[in-house]
C-alpha cells in the first residue's frame, strides 16, 4: 500500500546552531523532492480517478437484542449458529443495515493491495460486514492445482475475515456434474478444481443425474463432501455461515434453473442437498432460498420454494442494469425492488423466517458494449443517487437485516467503488464513505458478533 506523502513543517528559533540550520535547508530540500514527485506521480494517475475529499469516521458497536427466539431448521445447530439468527433479527428489529460485498478478502481492484486484500478495508478501514465465498472458488476456479489446495486457502481466508469481525455467506456455482473438467482421483474421490464458470451454464442432463441413482449422484455427494469439510473447518473455529444454494434458480442462465429445471425438481435438488448435509454433522448454516427478483407475486417468489423444514431466510437476487451505453439514470430498479421486498416480507411474517436482499450490484453497458457487468470506470448514471443508501432503506424498511453487493474483480468488473492510491479513487469513492459513516450502517468493525 502506498503511504501518503507528506510536508515536513519546519521552524527556526533565534539562536540555533549552523548544524541545525544545515539541516533545515536539506530537509527543505527533501521536502521540495516530495512534493516534485507527487506531482509526477499525479501526472500517471488516470484521469477518470477523483480526488477524494471524505474520510471515514468512528463506528459504535452494534448492541444485540438477546430477548430473540427463532426457531431453525436445524435442531442441532450450533449455539453460534442460533445466536447469528437472533443478531440478525435484531439488527432487523433496531432498523439498521449490515453491508455484505462478495469475495471481499479474495478480490479487489487496486493493484497494490495484499492478496487477502479488500477494497472495502481499503476505503473505510473496515472489512465488509459480511463476506461472500462461493464453492466455485473453494473447488478450485481453475486457479489452484487441487480442489484439496483451494479449499485449504478460502477456509482460512474466511477464518481470518470473521477474526477481523465479519460473517460468512457461502453461495453456490454449482458445475454441471457431467463435466469433463470433474476429475476422478486414484482414490475414487474427485477433483473439482478445473471447473469454470462456464460449467454453471452447461445446460445438459437433469435432475435424476444426480439425485439418488443417477449417473452422477457420487461426483455431486463428493461435492457435498466438500462443502462439509469447509464448513467443519469453519465450525471449529465457531463460525457460524449463511449458505445460500441454489441461488436464482426461477433463471434461465444456470441448469439449475428456468426452462432447464421443473419446479418440482428444484425443490428436490436443495431439500437433498440439505438433508445430506446434515448427515455430514454440518451444523453451523443458516439456510436461504434465494431466487432471481424482481417479483410480482407471492405466488411467483414461492413457485420453487423448498419448504419450511430447508429455509430459514427468504431473499432475493436482484441487479440495477443498465443494458444501453450511455445510460441514462432510472428509478425503476428501486420501485421494482420495493415491491418484491414487501412481498417478501408478508411471506417472511407468514412462515416466521428472516428475510433479507442476498445479492445485488450496479451494471452498467461499457462505452465499447462489451458487458455491463459492474460499474464504469467515470460516468455511472447512479453517480450521486446515492444507490448504496437507498438499497439498504428498502431493506430496513422491509425488516431486512443486511444486503450483499457482487464482488469486485477489476476495474472492468467492479460493483463498488475502489481506491486508486491513498489521494485518489473511483468517482463513486466519496460517496461510499458517506454510506460508511451513516449511523444505520454496520461494518465488520461494528458487528459486534463474535
Amino acid at each position: 500500500m502506498n503511504k501518503k506523502l507528506t510536508s515536513l513543517i519546519l521552524s527556526a528559533c533565534i539562536g540555533c546552531n549552523l548544524s541545525i540550520v544545515n539541516n533545515v535547508y536539506a530537509n527543505e530540500n527533501i521536502n521540495s523532492v516530495s512534493i516534485n514527485q507527487e506531482q509526477s506521480i499525479n501526472k500517471n494517475i488516470p484521469q477518470e480517478m477523483v480526488k477524494i475529499t471524505k474520510a471515514p469516521t468512528i463506528k459504535e458497536n452494534f448492541t444485540i437484542d438477546k430477548n430473540i427466539s427463532i426457531k431453525l431448521v436445524d435442531k442441532n445447530a450450533t449455539e453460534k449458529t442460533k445466536q447469528l439468527a437472533i443478531y440478525l433479527k435484531s439488527v432487523a428489529n433496531q432498523d439498521k443495515i449490515i453491508f455484505g460485498h462478495q469475495s471481499d478478502t479474495s478480490s479487489h481492484v487496486r493493484a497494490d493491495l495484499p492478496a487477502n486484500g479488500s477494497d472495502v478495508k481499503d476505503i473505510t478501514g473496515s472489512l465488509a460486514a459480511i463476506t461472500g465465498v462461493d464453492t466455485l472458488a473453494i473447488a478450485g476456479d481453475s486457479k489452484f492445482a487441487t480442489t484439496k489446495e483451494s479449499l485449504e486457502h478460502f477456509a482460512n481466508l474466511s477464518i481470518e475475515a470473521a477474526k477481523q469481525g465479519s460473517l460468512i455467506t457461502v453461495s453456490t456455482h454449482f458445475p454441471n456434474f457431467s463435466s469433463k473438467n470433474i476429475i476422478k482421483l486414484s482414490d475414487g474421490t474427485y477433483d473439482f478444481s478445473k471447473c469454470g464458470f462456464s460449467d454453471c451454464g452447461d445446460f445438459t442432463g437433469s435432475a435424476k443425474d444426480i439425485l439418488p441413482g443417477g449417473q452422477y449422484n457420487d461426483r455431486f455427494l463428493d461435492y457435498i463432501d466438500m462443502i462439509a469439510e469447509y464448513a467443519h473447518r469453519l465450525q471449529e473455529h465457531n463460525i457460524p455461515v449463511i449458505f445460500r444454494p441454489f441461488h436464482e434458480n426461477n433463471g434461465s442462465w444456470f441448469w439449475w434453473g428456468g426452462e432447464h429445471m421443473s419446479e418440482q425438481d428444484s425443490i428436490k435438488l436443495y431439500q437433498y442437498l440439505v438433508e445430506q448435509l446434515q448427515e455430514r454433522n454440518v451444523h453451523n448454516f443458516l439456510y436461504v432460498y434465494s431466487p432471481n427478483g424482481p417479483f410480482n407475486s407471492e405466488k411467483d417468489y414461492m413457485a420453487r420454494y423448498p419448504g419450511d423444514k430447508y429455509v430459514d431466510i427468504l431473499a432475493i437476487d436482484s441487479y440495477d442494469f443498465y443494458y444501453d451505453y450511455p445510460a441514462t439514470y432510472s428509478d425503476n430498479f428501486f420501485k421494482n425492488m420495493q415491491k418484491s421486498c414487501e412481498i417478501i416480507h408478508n411471506v417472511a411474517i407468514k412462515h416466521d423466517k428472516l428475510a433479507t436482499i442476498s445479492e445485488t450490484g450496479c451494471g452498467v453497458m461499457k462505452p465499447d458494449k462489451s458487458n455491463y457487468g459492474g460499474l464504469l470506470k467515470e460516468n455511472n448514471p447512479i453517480l450521486g443517487k446515492q444507490w448504496f443508501k437507498r438499497v439498504a432503506q428498502i431493506a430496513i424498511d422491509n425488516d431486512m437485516p443486511y444486503f450483499l453487493v457482487w464482488s469486485n474483480d477489476s476495474d472492468n468488473s467492479t460493483f463498488l467503488p475502489y481506491k486508486y492510491n491513498n489521494e485518489y479513487g473511483h468517482e463513486m469513492t466519496d460517496e461510499f464513505i458517506d454510506f460508511y459513516n451513516w449511523d444505520k450502517t454496520i461494518f465488520a468493525n461494528n458487528l459486534n458478533f463474535y
